[in-house]
């Protein structure tokens, strides 16, 4: 049991050894030739120092806008110069992606490749690149509800990006991070050492980063002497990509050392030290003077301008509840004093409704009709109306075709009297049995006064007597006739009644 207790512990400290030896810290050294930062990040002209700026970017004293919030719009920012002072680097970036749709895109990429890089498709960059390329894609082209996502895509200058799927058969590592609308710049961290790449990010919700591990890429082989770039596009939707700081750092073995040559003498170096030194000199003599002629513009030197513009994530936490506590309140307040108001018209409406009887006197609390009872009550009392005058104008219409039939009727009788001409519209045929009753009577007529003349005879002598009875419902017969077949006839000119 001894012998094998010391062998754990030689194991383990073999082990130890290993990593601690790979885990030897390194020397980093800040490369400026490769990096731009604010303030005076670009010149007057909008050119950054030893960087090319093309397509749709912009630069400022400020930041690096390299894709407006404007549709299909793109723009890159490449390096002028190989990175040739070391074969391992560390990259500190800080970047804003801001817009005020819900949803932006379509995102932003930092590159690390052979050669320079032109305006191309793959977030404004070009395709088939050899190198790296690390994807802050916004927009979720496959579906997948996977973004916003920063992803590692390793070129060997042979395969092209596929957006449609936002290379999830291509990318290497990947993590889900909300990097839009941040109140600070989020910081990312990409370090490359011993064919180990690591990509730390920041939540960007507090001026002083707090990184967490993004992915971690082992056996990558980037190529040597590379050009550092950074991209950016917009499509459908858009953003506003903003870099604010790009830093370069060498790494170098703690058992190494830069190269003599890549060294800075030191004549330089103290002439560059003395410059610097006298420059914030007259920075602090202007800054005073400013602050003599101007006491009420100056700001204190211990004045944090960063608190009174910004908060941090707790801060925020609680103001975005006490404000929504103090909106409900508001809310509940008004809604409390509507039910008061309301409740006082029912209150009003019923005194001044109800009929006094007898002297008897209204209580004020009597119960009311509601808004919905009164608005049934007078919606049915347009309903009424329109039936009532629906109703007269069908009584109306049958008054005039009642008239219109007893003035044909009464033009029919007339002409059978002799009192009018036959029209040219009448009907032949009742005007020929017309005729022959007109023919007949005349001849009653005659026989009747020959017989009177005669000395009151027998007047039946020779025809057949028709009693007065049986003549008159012959009469009235044939009238009820003439009426039916006129009234028929005049009613197929008309509309129908259903």
């Amino acid at each position: 049991m001894g012998l094998f207790g010391v062998a754990l512990l030689g194991v383990f400290a073999c082990n130890l050894v290993v990593i601690s030896s790979g885990q030897a810290a390194a020397f980093k050294r800040f490369e400026y030739k490769h990096s731009f930062r604010a303030p005076n990040l670009a010149q007057r002209d909008g050119s950054i120092p030893f960087w090319t700026v093309t397509g749709d970017a912009i630069a400022s004293g400020e930041q690096l806008r390299l894709a407006p919030s404007m549709r299909s719009r793109k723009g890159i920012a490449w390096n002028k110069r190989q990175f040739v002072e070391s074969e391992h680097f560390e990259i500190d970036v800080s970047l804003k992606v801001s817009g005020q749709g819900r949803i932006g895109a379509d995102g932003l990429g930092l590159w690390y490749t052979a050669g320079q890089g032109t305006l191309g498709p793959v977030f404004g960059a070009n395709d088939f690149w050899t190198g790296m390329g690390l994807f802050f894609d916004s927009f979720d082209n496959d579906g997948q509800k996977n973004n916003p996502m920063i992803s590692l895509m390793i070129n060997d200058g042979t395969r092209n990006y596929d957006h449609h799927t936002d290379g999830s058969q291509q990318i290497l590592a990947s993590c889900q991070r909300d990097f839009r609308n941040k109140p600070f710049p989020v910081r990312v961290r990409i370090e490359y050492f011993k064919n180990v790449l690591t990509v730390h990010v920041d939540d960007g919700m507090s001026q002083v980063p707090r990184y967490e591990l993004c992915l971690r890429a082992e056996n990558i082989f980037l190529p040597r002497n590379g050009f550092f770039g950074v991209s950016a596009a917009t499509g459908g939707l858009a953003d506003d990509h903003d870099i604010t700081d790009f830093s370069v750092f060498s790494l170098f073995q703690e058992t190494q050392k830069p190269a003599a040559e890549q060294q800075l003498p030191q004549a330089e170096k103290t002439k560059y030290d003395e410059e610097f030194q006298k420059q914030m000199e007259e920075y602090e003599k202007e800054r005073q003077r400013y602050k003599e002629q101007h006491p009420d513009k100056a700001k204190d030197d211990d004045e944090d301008e960063f608190g009174k513009y910004y908060e941090d994530a707790s801060a925020r936490e609680l103001r975005l509840i006490y404000e929504s506590q103090n909106a409900i309140h508001e809310i509940m307040k008004q809604m409390d004093q509507k039910l008061i108001e309301i409740r006082h018209q029912q209150l009003t409406g019923a005194v001044a409704a109800q009929p006094v009887q007898g002297g008897g006197h209204v209580v004020a609390g009597a119960p009311s009709f509601a808004a919905h009872e009164k608005n049934e009550v007078i919606q049915t009392l347009r309903d009424l109306t329109a039936s009532l005058r629906d109703m007269k104008n069908y009584v109306n219409e049958i008054f005039t075709k009642t008239y219109n039939i007893e003035q044909k009727m009464g033009g029919t009788v007339a002409q059978a009297a002799g009192q009018a001409q036959p029209q040219g519209v009448g009907d032949l045929a009742t005007q020929q049995r017309l005729d022959r009753i007109l023919a007949d009577l005349n001849t009653l007529r005659a026989n009747q006064g020959a017989g009177g003349a005669s000395g009151g005879g027998d007047s039946c002598a020779n025809l057949s007597c028709t009693s007065s009875s049986l003549f008159m419902g012959i009469i009235f017969v044939q009238t009820l006739v003439i009426i039916g077949v006129v009234f028929m006839r005049s009613k197929s000119e008309k509309p129908k009644f259903y």
